[in-house]
């Protein structure tokens, strides 16, 4: 909706400076800067989801429980171990899966179902132009992950999240279309940035609040070694995650 805006915005403003400027020297320089405002505020949108710019999505519980998402997965040495972490604490998230990888580890897909998590679509190939695709091109990937998805976890895949959550007009009608809700992030860990867990849990810890939705990743080494400490550290600061009863309130988030 915000782009039909902007786009409104600009073959209106373009249309007004064409009738009242065309024959002054303020014509040009108009028209660039209508085009410079036009550009800035779409590439806004296509990089910082949140801003709800292209599409609708969920940033944010309605609840007072934290929601720990993991990207990038499933990966067969560390997903387990996160894995071990979220099940000694009882609690549950969503790993937002990529679907060629879940080919590979079938078994890791299982284990995610049975142990009470929700599996997201995370793309296929996870191509980091993704944002650059046609519509067709981005129907193609994201229903051959959901295919892949459903097919190894028996489930029908709710969630999507875009690689490295960028996303660009085509986005609303293909996930309308494939019947998938959008999932962004309140906090965004740069797990894939920090080399040091403590760095990593001191930032986590400042950023998380009831109801945040916090974005990890399952195939690094630091967020591994994080996890446990950041999950103890929250805990004792009052911290709620989800868990098995709150995770099936999810999707109605």
């Amino acid at each position: 909706m915000k782009h039909k805006i902007n786009v409104l915005f600009l073959a209106v403003s373009v249309g007004l400076i064409c009738l009242f400027f065309f024959e002054t020297p303020y014509f040009i320089p108009l028209l660039i800067a209508v085009g410079v405002l036009f550009f800035v505020i779409m590439s806004l949108g296509v990089l910082f989801m949140k801003f709800n710019y292209f599409l609708n999505s969920v940033n944010r519980l309605k609840n007072d429980f934290v929601l720990l998402t993991f990207d990038d997965g499933p990966d067969p040495e560390k997903t387990p171990k996160v894995l071990d972490i979220l099940a000694k604490n009882d609690i549950k998230a969503i790993f937002f899966m990529i679907g060629n990888r879940a080919e590979q580890q079938p078994e890791l897909v299982k284990r995610v179902v049975a142990e009470g998590h929700i599996i997201g679509n995370h793309s296929y190939a996870h191509n980091n132009f993704m944002s650059l695709f046609s519509k067709k091109n981005l129907t193609a990937d994201i229903a051959q992950s959901q295919t892949v998805l459903e097919e190894l976890s028996g489930r029908k895949i709710p969630f999507f999240r875009p690689p490295i959550g960028y996303t660009n007009p085509s986005y609303a009608k293909v996930l309308a279309k494939l019947r998938l809700t959008n999932v962004g992030w309140t906090v965004r860990s740069y797990d894939s940035v920090y080399t040091e867990p403590n760095k990593l849990i001191e930032r986590l810890l400042s950023k998380i609040a009831p109801g945040s939705i916090v974005l990890l990743h399952d195939n690094l080494d630091v967020t591994v070694d994080a996890l446990s400490d950041f999950i103890d550290q929250a805990t004792a600061n009052g911290i709620k995650f989800a868990n098995g009863e709150t995770i099936k309130t999810i999707q109605h988030a």
